[in-house]
């Protein structure tokens, strides 16, 4: 069993370059989070290509082997680090987590 959290953000910048560089940014806070936080089985962090503007600007998914794994890395100091960056430029957040 996988339990597969994915989050998606709206971020601040008024513009396509903006928002291309807030995602590098939030981009390179989060991907190490993978090879740093233990109960991370795979984690990758996606800029939206397509109608922009209109969709979500950067998706993550994560796996974690249940939700314990995945309360520890909610609370892993790495992540917390990150998530700082990420509330920095983030206006909306939607996630789902559900088993596959």
């Amino acid at each position: 069993m996988t339990l597969r959290h994915i989050v998606n953000w709206k971020l601040a910048g008024d513009t396509r370059a903006e928002r291309d560089a807030q995602a590098a940014e939030i981009i390179a806070a989060l991907s190490p989070l993978a090879d740093i936080v233990p109960s991370v089985r795979a984690l990758a962090v996606h800029r939206n290509e397509l109608f922009d503007g209109e969709n979500y600007d950067l998706t993550l998914v994560a796996d974690f082997d249940d939700a314990e794994g995945l309360a520890a890395y909610a609370t892993h100091p790495d992540h917390v680090s990150a998530g700082a960056v990420v509330k920095r430029y983030a206006v909306a957040r939607v996630a789902s987590d559900f088993t596959v």
